[in-house]
């Protein structure tokens, strides 16, 4: 059983996250990635501190990375195709390929879930996300830094 997690202000976990810090995470080797999705991968893995991904997180946020590329591939085919195709008898049906990007966008929703790098879990309670908005677009509404003799990069 583990044991519970450090407070980030104990200094035995400062240390850590310093640690972790000056790692490079790479895909775990037993998941490995296409050039294409290493973008997506990037992306990921910026969205936690280095210290709070476990060899398991790396697992799903590897499947995440190659979900996300082969959904973007596949829109892009979409893109150039017709939505409603025609069958060897003539008859109308939908593209294939839409309940393919059905699929595989469920699946991103998934591991990011998993991954708890959602809304919900980057951000918190609805209440609290609105609180902070709020906050936010009152700073930007009222700031000083957006005043015109602030902006300009210099005054001749």
């Amino acid at each position: 059983m583990a044991g519970r997690q450090q407070r980030i202000d104990s200094v035995t976990e400062q240390v850590a996250v310093m640690q972790a810090a000056v790692r490079e995470i790479e895909p775990p080797a037993h998941v490995p990635l296409q050039d294409a999705a290493t973008p997506f991968w990037n992306s990921i893995i910026a969205e936690k501190a280095k210290a709070e991904w476990t060899a398991h997180d790396l697992e799903i946020a590897a499947m995440l990375a190659r979900a996300m590329s082969q959904l973007e591939a596949e829109e892009a085919k979409l893109t150039r195709e017709d939505s409603v195709l025609s069958n060897a008898g003539g008859t109308a049906m939908q593209n294939p390929r839409i309940r393919v990007i059905a699929d595989l966008h469920a699946r991103v929703i998934k591991y990011r879930q998993t991954l708890g790098v959602h809304s919900r879990g980057k951000s918190g309670e609805q209440r609290d996300v609105t609180k902070r908005r709020d906050s936010a677009m009152a700073i930007e509404s009222n700031n000083p830094l957006a005043d015109d003799l602030l902006a300009r990069p210099s005054l001749q």
